[in-house]
């Protein structure tokens, strides 16, 4: 693994190395803007977003809850973490070459989510169910039993890349492919008072990237993102119970390739001030997806069926995706 991930970022840095000593293109006007409008120097760029996260599968879930039909019948119901806007940011710093289509930058984005999910017997439910540990319970009428637990998701990733700026002959459109090198650190962690469910995800590989910008009317532009990333890494799950019994599952560290993707959709305004330096907002909408990400451990107890076959061991293994959406905000300056 160690040394498969050494090829994919030594062949990377040469593609990025090749890419900031290339000519420019012969494209047009090819010697203006990367994405935040300067001819050349140094710039920075900071975002922030509300963003919402989701995950496929059993991600998301919290537990069972069984409830009487008027017809007889009963009805098992999911209560899954519903989780909310938070806050996440991200900073990038870049330099665009003097005399030349070329633009390098490096960006650095956190997200961290935390959601308190609460259910209890206050609606009259029969019984009580935990797809994680395969434990269930009956509930007396009127008895007090509470399911209170945190589902937080954290990430941080890291952005290294290179690029071009091409512009069309009436220059109200502009072009910036990129390529380079993403590491990304993924975490899921649900906890509640008995025990928990964890997995996480690490990986580093190619990224590629194009950005665009229309002019629609003087500093006004429309602005799009996507990128396209394979990451090489490692994925592992635990999971805790200590309800009467101290009960441990663990999947270890596994090889796992993830395909990621990033699309933004927003609109900038941009402002030359007098020395010839600028000042760009932009506002929008993006979003984000990791296919495979996540692990999520299915168990069995030993009280979850009579002997013989309440052997406490490892029922299945579940693999989720990961998701995160919401609008932003951000401002640039060139130096």
């Amino acid at each position: 693994m160690c040394q498969v991930i050494k090829s994919v970022c030594l062949s990377t840095i040469c593609a990025l190395a090749a890419v900031a000593t290339a000519a420019p293109p012969s494209l047009n006007d090819a010697n203006s803007a990367p994405p935040c409008d300067p001819d050349s120097g140094f710039y920075l760029k900071f975002t922030g977003a509300a963003m919402l996260p989701s995950e496929t599968g059993l991600g998301s879930f919290t537990d069972s809850w069984q409830y009487a039909d008027p017809d007889g019948g009963v009805t098992a119901l999911s209560k899954p973490s519903k989780a909310s806007y938070k806050f996440a940011a991200s900073g990038l710093a870049g330099y665009n070459v003097p005399s030349s289509a070329t633009f390098i930058e490096a960006e650095y984005f956190y997200l961290s989510n935390t959601q308190h999910n609460y259910n209890d017997t206050s609606d009259n439910p029969l019984s009580f169910g935990s797809s994680f540990f395969n434990v269930a319970f009956p509930l007396a009428p009127g008895a007090a039993f509470v399911s209170d637990s945190y589902l937080k998701y954290k990430v941080n990733q890291v952005d290294v890349r290179a690029g071009y700026n091409f512009v069309s002959s009436k220059k109200n459109f502009e072009v910036f492919p990129s390529a380079g090198v993403r590491w990304s650190d993924l975490k899921h962690s649900l906890t509640f008072l008995v025990g928990n469910v964890k997995t996480s995800y690490w990986g580093v590989g190619p990224t590629f990237a194009v950005d665009a910008l229309y002019k629609i009317y003087k500093g006004f532009k429309f602005s799009t993102h996507f990128d396209a990333n394979l990451l090489i890494g490692n994925v592992e799950a635990s999971s805790l119970l200590n309800f009467g019994a101290l009960l441990r599952y663990k999947s270890p560290s596994t090889s796992r390739i993830v395909s990621a993707f990033g699309a933004k959709l927003g609109l900038s305004y941009g402002y030359v001030f007098s020395n010839q330096s600028s000042l760009q907002i932009e506002a929008g909408y993006q979003a984000a997806t990791y296919i495979g990400a996540f692990d999520i451990i299915t168990a069995v107890t030993p009280t979850s069926f009579p002997a013989p076959a309440n052997i406490q061991r490892i029922l299945s293994i579940n693999t989720d995706n990961f998701s995160f959406a919401g609008p932003y905000g951000s401002i640039a300056f060139l130096f």
